[in-house]
């Protein structure tokens, strides 16, 4: 239903800064069955989902990969009761790459350790591994990019392109056809508990988004 061939997302952190490109990103979610049993009378009789991820997590690689590669377990849920073996475990995990090959890869690697360390403990699993989004670059020439230099120029500040290893909603609009870019509003410490943004980066914000408008017009 959208008719615009540009787009320009306000999420960036630096106001200079015209992001061109990002990674693929795959998501995993991971489903774990043990065996319940009290942990006190018969712990052998059980099987514990949290040892199984935990063995999965401790032997695949994590964190920074590579230059252009990261993997994640982000979230991880299991266990009812302190005297109970665990039988369930839920985990959310990710990885990204701004080379879409070897994104697929980390995510091969990430599903396979937690099937492997499922089968060797005797638990049940189910990983369902989606592609978010694909790696993908705005060329320096494009017209939108060209116009967001412009509109940070005008603002009074030196323009300047990067790419980047996290995810944006450009990329998800440049593979749906319309060529976006990411640009600055100054905020700070993005996802962490102190994330800020100075009133005076947020007036300069509004200076180029202003002067975006008046130079695409």
């Amino acid at each position: 239903m959208v008719k615009s061939k540009r787009g320009f997302v306000v999420d960036g952190d630096e106001l200079d800064t015209v992001i061109i490109g990002g990674p693929s990103h795959v998501s995993l979610d991971i489903n774990i069955k043990g065996k319940a049993a009290h942990a006190g009378m018969e712990p052998e009789k059980g099987i514990s989902a949290i040892r199984v991820a935990a063995k999965a997590i401790a032997t695949m690689p994590e964190g920074r990969i590579d230059e252009e590669t990261t993997a994640n377990v982000g979230t991880i849920h299991g266990g009812m009761i302190r005297n109970g073996v665990p039988e369930r475990v839920t985990i959310q995990a990710e990885c990204r790459s701004l080379n879409h090959d070897k994104c697929m890869r980390q995510a091969e690697v990430m599903r396979r350790a937690f099937e492997e360390a499922a089968k060797e403990m005797g638990a049940q699993i189910e990983v369902k591994v989606d592609l978010e989004y694909k790696a993908s670059q705005v060329s320096e020439d494009a017209p939108v990019v060209q116009l967001a230099k412009q509109a940070i120029a005008a603002a009074g500040l030196e323009p300047k392109t990067q790419v980047i290893t996290g995810g944006t909603d450009a990329l998800i609009l440049n593979g749906r056809g319309i060529d976006a870019v990411v640009l600055g509003f100054g905020g700070k410490a993005a996802h962490a508990t102190g994330e800020h943004i100075a009133v005076t980066d947020l007036k300069q914000a509004s200076k180029v988004i202003h002067q975006l408008l008046y130079a695409a017009a």
